[in-house]
């Protein structure tokens, strides 16, 4: 089990879940398939209706002066620098962004990745971190870690994927995050957390009692 310093997980119910899928090449996680390279990423893929964007004048203002990328693609970056960089200049991030993946995808020789989990955490088979022990020195090891978990894993015959989005990995209710789910009983892992959000942990019973829907 790997889990990024800022998550949350439900030990019982995570066991309970490894009860269903007792293999030694199971890969658990938030499953993930994008392109390293956003350039000319579709609106629509975005938006829905994609009407909307499209007829956004603000957006289509903000993204001109960004001609090596397609409507989705300045979208796309957008939200990652409002999520990740919510305090830098929206133009000078996006540019760095592009740049950033332009490197990414020419590092990895490829326009996608193979799926890959986001990295709130992630549960690997015996078998699986055998195979990354045994073939670590060859690996790659640069940009993102968890899009690297694609490449690794892609040569491997007969793993059991098992995708816990859907309300069972999530990060905490808020607005904003594309991966943000209310908590229920279905909740294993609830990704950034801080000192306020850690309020909601009961010690007695080591359950996170966080709210049913995102609040502001």
């Amino acid at each position: 089990m790997y889990l990024d310093d800022d998550s949350y997980l439900n030990v019982p119910r995570l066991l309970q879940r490894l009860e269903q899928h007792p293999t030694h090449s199971l890969a658990m996680g938030y499953t993930m398939e994008t392109p390293l390279d956003m350039s000319k990423m579709s609106i629509c893929d975005l938006c829905n209706p994609c009407e909307w964007c499209l007829k956004d004048e603000a957006l289509k203002a903000f993204c001109e002066p960004f001609p090596g990328l397609s409507l989705g693609g300045c979208m796309m970056l957008l939200q990652q620098c409002r999520l990740f960089n919510d305090e830098d200049d929206p133009t000078d991030c996006i540019r760095k962004g592009h740049a950033d993946t332009l490197k990414v995808s020419s590092y990895f020789g490829s326009l996608s990745a193979p799926r890959w989990f986001l990295g709130m955490g992630w549960v690997f088979g015996r078998r699986i971190v055998n195979f990354l022990a045994r073939n670590l020195d060859d690996l790659k090891k640069q940009g993102a870690a968890d899009v690297q978990l694609g490449f690794w894993l892609a040569p491997l015959e007969g793993i059991h994927w098992e995708d816990m989005a859907g309300g069972f990995f999530h990060d905490y209710p808020m607005p904003g995050s594309t991966f943000s789910s209310g908590c229920s009983d279905r909740t294993i892992l609830v990704h950034r957390m801080n000192d306020e959000r850690w309020k909601d942990f009961d010690v007695e019973t080591c359950e996170l009692h966080c709210p049913a829907t995102a609040i502001g």
